[in-house]
């Protein structure tokens, strides 16, 4: 192995993890770009070190990114410190926060080879689109859940969701909060705009490059349970990812 091109592997990983940009000639990490993707040596060397601390590197128009792995307790966020980050109080809420976020991305795909062109999403859709998903879910959610924890666990998110008030009044109409359907849609889109997911401008919700390339890789690597269960409730097939 060669010093220099485990230098550059380093470098290439060391920029990754502060989460600075990498793309084909766009910033100053341009040349790095290049280095994962015509040197095999040094592409291989960051995959294997990345591999090591379970964490994923996804990318998406000539661009690099990276996301923490399943379970990986050092890189990615437990339900604790995600109910800290979005003012939640119980697992509940959380789950239910879980769940608009696949509506969001079901705004924008079905699975990884099926792009609406959806150039936008607002949160009054959202909330439709959750109003719908979840009353489609209970009604056959039997047939699907796996066991009856299953089953009151998604129970106890359409739960959470029919007791809340689409908004409080119209003085609260805009704020993000546990107190409304729109305001839990709020505080989803402030937490991922807060990743980098989303850029907010006029109420419109814009995806990022990087909300694109997760979700392709999300698809492609990581389909969950939540997926399969809601793709089948629909009557959606989940097809096999062809990106």
């Amino acid at each position: 192995m060669e010093s220099r091109n485990l230098e550059k592997a380093m470098e290439i990983f060391g920029a990754l993890l502060i989460g600075e940009e990498i793309s084909l000639g766009r910033g100053k990490n341009a040349a790095l770009y290049e280095a994962y993707n015509q040197n095999a040596q040094v592409g291989e060397i960051v995959d294997r070190m990345l591999s090591k601390l379970n964490l994923r590197l996804y990318e998406y128009n000539y661009s690099l990114y990276l996301t923490a792995g399943t379970q990986n307790k050092v890189f990615g966020y437990s339900n604790d410190e995600l109910k800290r980050m979005m003012g939640l109080r119980l697992n509940r809420e959380l789950y239910l926060c879980y769940y608009i976020i696949f509506c969001i991305m079901q705004h924008f795909y079905s699975d990884s080879a099926t792009y609406t062109f959806a150039e936008y999403v607002r949160t009054e859709e959202i909330v439709t689109a959750v109003d719908m998903s979840l009353s489609n879910l209970i009604g056959r959610l039997q047939a699907f859940a796996a066991s009856e924890v299953e089953e009151k666990s998604f129970c106890a998110v359409a739960a959470t969701w029919d007791e809340l008030p689409v908004v409080l009044n119209e003085e609260t109409v805009l704020r993000a909060g546990r107190g409304s359907r729109v305001g839990y849609a709020k505080l989803v889109f402030n937490f991922l705009a807060g990743q980098g997911l989303f850029v907010e401008a006029g109420g419109k919700y814009y995806p990022t490059d990087r909300f694109h390339g997760m979700v392709r890789c999300y698809f492609e690597q990581e389909r969950s349970r939540l997926c399969s269960i809601m793709q089948g409730c629909s009557g959606t097939e989940v097809s096999d990812a062809t990106h």
